[in-house]
């Protein structure tokens, strides 16, 4: 039973509710180097935040990001709402468990004062904790109306920040759970047909975004030269001679001669530390690669090479296809260390090596009474669901980034609030399991 009355608990979760709104009510809109790419409509951005941006602007003008950043902790705020209190129903938690799951969700937002920052995170995050809410909804109820809404919530999550692409795995490893372990047909085919539709639409939308506002419809430029660092971060002097294209070769010279320069690599030297690869990224990766990209394959260059007159958004394409070309090279001329780089900081997004090796022994753990049982119990499925989602993100993130704390920390959140409902449903358990054996 609750020690407290429903009016002292809604009051409870009322003022920290508050409290939160205030803090970001009083911090305003925070702006970062990267807010402004949003702003201008950049075509290295996917659409949604772009198109949210534009629509406060027209409606509330000078008072936009004021406007944007209240509309942004309301969001946030309801949301963790909605999702706290449906897990609390759902698993029939006590007080105490129902304020620690949403400590956990407002950390974030307390913390990295998201909810104000002027990024497609600070909109993400509440976005993820909705689709998130209706995924388990699916899990719980399996009714039509929630695989509609998650399928919805998920387009509008991943047009939002593509790095929630992993999540589209997750209903697909569900559904082959259903197939073996439940034989649920009706609910398998609906999920699977409303999940490829939303991925459908997502590209279709991904596209036409760039079409209308940068006249052309294509995906997003930015895939290769992110996913290039990794590669060029760990190699050796026999991958970097792999590339063998004339300009592809000149900008990696040309690259690796400013990276020496700054003592970030040595191509003759093994790796340096995952730190020393996030220091890279935040103040010498962009910085560097941009003056060479646009030396090596210019506007002026490009039109000359083909012949013709080439936009912005189309020079950008070029960079960003022979940078996956050059990253694919190099990760071919050095796959061994850069695996073993990549696994270690797909580790470390996800809370380091002793945090990744506990969710192994959870998720053996849910699998193996799954089997037993020949069906999984609903928490033992969102556990498992959530620590999914946990290396889907950070594996995803790592490949084309370091796993920075500002791109984990929505899947990391969920994580820890599974295992705080589990600890509240074991913890009972074990109790009388001791006064048993102390009776004995």
């Amino acid at each position: 039973m609750n020690r407290f009355s429903k009016t002292t608990e809604n009051v409870v979760i009322f003022i920290i509710l508050f409290s939160v709104f205030l803090f970001a009510f009083i911090k305003g809109p925070v702006f970062s180097p990267d807010s402004g790419s949003y702003e201008n409509n950049s075509i290295v951005r996917i659409g949604m935040y772009p198109l949210i941006i534009n629509f406060f602007k027209f409606f509330f003008k000078a008072h936009a990001f004021k406007c944007l950043a209240i509309f942004q902790t309301i969001l946030t705020l309801s949301a963790v709402y909605c999702l706290s209190n449906f897990l609390r129903s759902l698993f029939n938690l006590p007080f105490y468990s129902y304020v620690a799951i949403i400590g956990v969700f407002l950390f974030p937002v307390v913390s990295h004062s998201g909810a104000c920052d002027i990024l497609s995170e600070s909109i993400a995050y509440p976005l993820f904790l909705l689709t998130s809410w209706f995924f388990l909804k699916v899990l719980a109820y399996k009714k039509k109306i929630h695989t509609t809404l998650f399928a919805v919530s998920l387009f509008f999550l991943c047009f939002t920040r593509q790095q929630f692409m992993f999540f589209y795995v997750v209903p697909l490893i569900y559904i082959f759970y259903l197939l073996i372990f439940e034989k649920n047909w009706a609910t398998s085919k609906q999920l699977l047909l409303k999940t490829v539709l939303s991925l459908c639409t997502f590209f279709i939308a991904e596209r036409s975004y760039h079409a209308i506002y940068h006249g052309h419809f294509a995906g997003t430029p930015f895939v290769g030269t992110q996913f290039l660092m990794r590669p060029l971060f760990v190699a050796s002097s026999e991958a970097l001679n792999s590339i063998e294209d004339p300009k592809q070769k000149q900008f990696i010279t040309e690259v690796t001669e400013e990276l020496k320069k700054n003592g970030i690599i040595n191509p003759g030297q093994p790796s340096k530390e995952l730190y020393a690869y996030e220091y890279f990224y935040n103040t010498m990766y962009h910085k560097i690669s941009s003056k060479i990209w646009n030396k090596v394959w210019s506007k002026d260059i490009v039109d000359k090479t083909f012949g013709k007159d080439h936009s912005g958004f189309q020079v950008q394409q070029i960079i960003d296809s022979n940078a996956l070309v050059m990253g694919i090279k190099l990760i071919q001329a050095n796959f061994l260390a850069t695996v073993i780089y990549y696994i270690k900081d797909t580790m470390r997004g996800m809370g380091g090596y002793s945090c990744f090796f506990f969710m192994i022994v959870l998720s053996l753990s849910c699998i193996t009474a799954a089997f037993k049982s020949k069906k999984l119990n609903l928490l033992y499925l969102s556990i498992l669901c959530s620590i999914i989602m946990h290396l889907g993100n950070s594996a995803l993130v790592c490949l084309f980034e370091p796993p920075l704390t500002r791109y984990v920390y929505s899947t990391n959140a969920l994580f820890f609030v599974m295992v705080i409902i589990f600890l509240t449903k074991l913890l009972p358990y074990l109790s009388i399991q001791n006064e048993k054996l102390c009776a004995q």
